[in-house]
């Protein structure tokens, strides 16, 4: 069996978080650098136990025997591409007023109150789908193409989105990218609750987003563009029957050393 490491995250801000992608692509980075990745021998899966038990696994990609280096990075074995499996997300859908169907749609209105037709009633006709991630940490909002452009550039009213009682953890708004070649769906994600105004691109989001994108376009693999100011790719490899959503992303080593701390 890989070998099984205790991982912890937490935002800039100091608050715990169950998952954090990037943070886990680093530390499966780190952990396999020391190795020959050329050596196919080797063992190149590694997994974490994170918070809540949640157990986590990644694996090392190895290149293909023979195959030419295509960047300086590709050759110098600074890069590491790296295969997550995270945990999937289902989305339970807000049905009713009782849920709080009113009290999102008054969230949106005052978030982005410098929208167009952002009044709660010029929302609604924009909101597809309201629902909520396992033990409500997230809130998933998919609106049409439309509407999701319309919050492009507009000041976000973050104390609002705070404020909301719907949700522990972050909002994700998202939508059907129908025009856009090889990109499934868009997403922005705000986590003011633990001191994330707008996440440039989160790994985390997607053990949601690509389970409910994928059940909604019929596929197995689907690709998302997080349209925040830095934004980014990802692509989700649906996998049910484990219950995993895989998530592949590429690390590149900048510096190394090492750390005292006195205890």
């Amino acid at each position: 069996p890989p070998p099984t490491y205790a991982i912890r995250y937490y935002t800039r801000t100091g608050v715990e978080v169950d998952l954090c992608g990037h943070a886990t692509l680093a530390a499966a980075s780190v952990l396999f650098h020391p190795k020959k990745i050329e050596d196919p021998k080797q063992n190149h899966k590694v997994s974490f136990l994170a918070k809540n038990d949640v157990d986590l696994q990644a694996e090392l990609l190895l290149p293909p025997a023979n195959s030419q280096p295509t960047t300086p990075l590709s050759s110098s074995n600074k890069a590491s591409r790296v295969a997550m499996k995270f945990p999937w997300k289902n989305v339970t859908p807000l049905s009713s007023e009782r849920d709080g169907k009113e009290e999102i749609l008054d969230m949106m209105s005052r978030a982005f109150s410098n929208a167009a037709n952002s009044g709660q009633s010029g929302f609604a006709q924009y909101v597809l789908h309201i629902g909520t991630t396992d033990v409500k940490e997230d809130m998933l909002i998919e609106l049409s193409e439309e509407g999701f452009d319309l919050l492009q550039g507009v000041k976000v009213d973050y104390g609002a989105l705070e404020g909301c009682k719907g949700y522990s953890r972050g909002v994700i708004i998202c939508c059907v990218a129908s025009a856009m070649p090889s990109v499934d769906f868009r997403s922005r994600f705000f986590g003011p609750k633990v001191g994330i105004d707008e996440d440039p691109v989160t790994g985390s989001a997607h053990c949601s987003l690509g389970p409910y994108f994928g059940d909604k376009l019929g596929k197995t693999v689907v690709v998302g563009r997080q349209e925040s100011d830095r934004g980014g790719l990802v692509e989700c490899i649906l996998k049910p029957d484990e219950g995993r959503v895989c998530i592949v992303g590429t690390a590149v080593m900048t510096v190394s050393g090492q750390l005292s701390i006195a205890i």
